[in-house]
């Protein structure tokens, strides 16, 4: 079986770090983007098996990363991960609607939850 690749979509750096340590240890290929802008470009360079995606970015926001690459006939089967510090229902329900394969609160989550979510979406396609 090959190694997944996961795309990073955030743009703090301490939490690009502390994801890919966690990713890493978990033998996952680890990719990653500080803005939305990039993160579409590396999305159709790299052609990761998941996007772990923040809302709140320079350039491009994650929603409108996520609307574009729904679009793509190429890129839409992608699973996509919201992991934000917004924790409101509205950006759940909208995330939801525009295909997330799930959303995740920055606050209410550790980094092996994330891994664990992560794993979970992978292992049932």
């Amino acid at each position: 079986m090959s190694i997944p690749k996961i795309l990073i979509a955030e743009d703090e750096e301490g939490l690009r770090e502390l994801y890919r340590l966690r990713f890493e240890l978990e033998s996952f290929n680890v990719i990653f983007a500080k803005n939305g802008e990039e993160a579409l470009k590396k999305i159709k360079k790299e052609k990761p098996d998941l996007v772990l995606l923040d809302i709140m970015m320079p350039k491009k926001s994650g929603i409108d990363v996520l609307k574009e690459l729904r679009k793509d006939p190429t890129n839409k089967k992608i699973p996509v991960v919201i992991l934000s510090v917004l924790s409101e229902e509205h950006f759940k329900t909208k995330a939801k609607k525009l295909g997330a394969n799930a959303y995740l609160v920055k606050a209410d989550v550790m980094a092996s939850d994330v891994v664990s979510k992560v794993k979970e979406i992978l292992g049932s396609q």
